[in-house]
């Protein structure tokens, strides 16, 4: 489905600032559903245009929204954003029966929604078997009677009986370890594991034995228990990744050891992890350059000393954002940069380049 110019310029990160806030703030002609897209990327990435834009979808006419998603909405996410942002009960059902959501969506509406509507998301038990964090977002829902609460009571013990004998067992035994306290809360919230190929199988059995034959610790040097270790290997590529999202310092330590880029994407944008971590992430030469540029956007992360200049040490970086923070070390970082071989010719030679600058000047 193609959109208009304006907007794909907006999506690609190519349209002037002005223009943007135009284009957010409903002034420019496009179509509805168009501007419905510019809309949920400007609030689901996380843009400065965020609260303009959930601004301005609420004051869209209901019957704009309502003819705008009859149709296929792709990518989906305004359904999401429309359940997130409106109230109309018409409105709210037809984004959450469109053919196009989905259990994430679900997911990520649930905490949003009034209470009338709360019905449609526990009726879809399609979306909760996926993702039975939705019936825990259900629960804790504040304006969930106690008629939708015992209905979640049973179709907890519903989805158990759904599963495997061997599946139920280790799902009962990961709910209570949370409940105990010896597994972090987000291991509740776990999807259920599909079923993986034998090739699938064999790869995975094979990384669990290499990540064991060494101890595993934290940035502190705290070794993680054995224990958690083989439960994180068990879990399929979806299940580390909302894990990766919302667990705790143990399971992020060991997630960010996966190859996947986007396991180790979840774990940096993880709203639990320290500024400890972020150090100790920032000066690993195994993480993924996506990992690299999300530490680089936040501001706050890059007012601490030792990471940036464990940035710039890492030859994981982009050249240009090393680049960029080179100025930011002291002088005895530059003059040592200037004699270590494991780090890029051209910092080493603008490395120099400073310290001789600074000397000069000070001649």
């Amino acid at each position: 489905m193609s959109l208009h110019p304006l907007v794909e310029k907006f999506l690609a990160g190519q349209m002037p600032e002005p223009m943007a806030q135009m284009l957010v703030g409903g002034s420019l002609p496009v179509p509805p559903l168009d501007l419905l897209q510019a809309l949920a990327h400007a609030v689901f990435q996380e843009t400065p245009l965020a609260e303009k834009a959930r601004a301005t979808l609420a004051e869209l006419p209901e019957s704009t929204l309502g003819s705008a998603i009859v149709g296929p909405v792709q990518p989906p996410e305004p359904l999401a954003l429309v359940a997130m942002v409106r109230r109309e009960p018409a409105l709210l059902e037809q984004a959450l029966l469109h053919e196009d959501f989905n259990a994430a969506l679900m997911e990520r509406a649930v905490p949003h929604l009034p209470g009338p509507v709360l019905e449609i998301a526990l009726n879809n038990q399609v979306f909760w078997i996926e993702r039975p964090a939705i019936l825990d977002l259900l629960e804790q829902h504040p304006e969930g009677d106690y008629t939708l609460k015992r209905r979640i009571q049973e179709f907890r013990r519903d989805v158990l009986r759904l599963l495997t004998e061997e599946a139920a067992q280790e799902r009962l035994e990961i709910i209570n370890e949370v409940e105990a306290g010896r597994l972090d809360a987000a291991w509740a919230e776990l999807p259920l594991a599909a079923e993986e190929t034998e090739e699938e199988r064999s790869e995975a059995e094979q990384a669990r034995i290499d990540r064991l034959a060494t101890p595993v610790v934290d940035a502190e040097g705290n070794e993680i228990s054995l224990t958690l270790t083989q439960r994180v290997m068990r879990l399929r590529t979806n299940q580390k990744i909302l894990l990766a999202q919302k667990g705790g310092k143990e399971e992020r330590t060991l997630l960010v050891r996966e190859a996947n880029r986007l396991i180790q994407v979840a774990v940096i944008r993880n709203g639990r992890i320290t500024e400890g971590e972020v150090a100790y992430i920032s000066q690993m030469r195994t993480v993924h350059d996506e990992v690299l540029r999300v530490i680089t956007m936040n501001r706050e992360w890059m007012k601490k000393y030792p990471i940036v200049r464990n940035l710039v040490y890492n030859p994981r970086t982009p050249l240009p954002l090393a680049m960029n923070n080179l100025r930011r070390l002291n002088d005895f970082d530059l003059k040592m940069m200037m004699k270590d071989r494991n780090v890029a010719e051209q910092l080493r030679r603008e490395a120099k380049r400073i310290v001789e600058g600074k000397a000069a000047g000070k001649g």
